[in-house]
């Protein structure tokens, strides 16, 4: 299976599950490709680096916290009444779930603080590409 047939598999199943814009769709997908890529590691390596679990664990709880951001601003865009309120609650309601599940991880699973803020960070990463392709892809159009 080649990578563009993979990308596209992803993003049709994606597409079913509500993510309907193209960038985020690619956005969320290249977010789930860092943590499978991490959970690869930390199969290979974990046995040797136990603090790699705790960069996997704080990387899918940034995927899905951001998946479920995503999804939900696309909802959101198209609503007009109502949103700032479902906004707030939805923030706040994650950012409980978040602040719970770290506080487990941290005093009752003895998490290492530094790997889980390292994988936290996957985000910013999987931003960081995307943006580079963007401004990649316009450069090579305007050439």
């Amino acid at each position: 299976m080649s990578i563009k047939t993979m990308n596209e598999t992803f993003e049709a199943r994606l597409y079913h599950m509500g993510y309907v814009l193209p960038d985020v769709r690619a956005l969320v997908r290249n977010q789930f490709y860092l943590t499978g890529l991490s959970f690869l590691v930390a199969v290979a390596t974990g046995w040797m680096l136990p603090f790699v679990w705790d960069f996997c664990a704080g990387a899918v709880l940034m995927t899905l916290n951001f998946s479920s951001l995503a999804k939900f601003v696309q909802h959101l865009i198209h609503r007009q009444k109502g949103a700032v309120v479902q906004l707030l609650v939805s923030f706040y309601g994650r950012l409980l779930l978040t602040g719970l599940a770290l506080y487990a991880l941290i005093a009752w699973g003895n998490a290492n603080v530094v790997s889980l803020l390292a994988g936290l960070s996957t985000v910013v990463v999987t931003i960081l590409i995307w943006g580079a392709a963007q401004v990649i892809g316009k450069n090579a159009k305007e050439a």
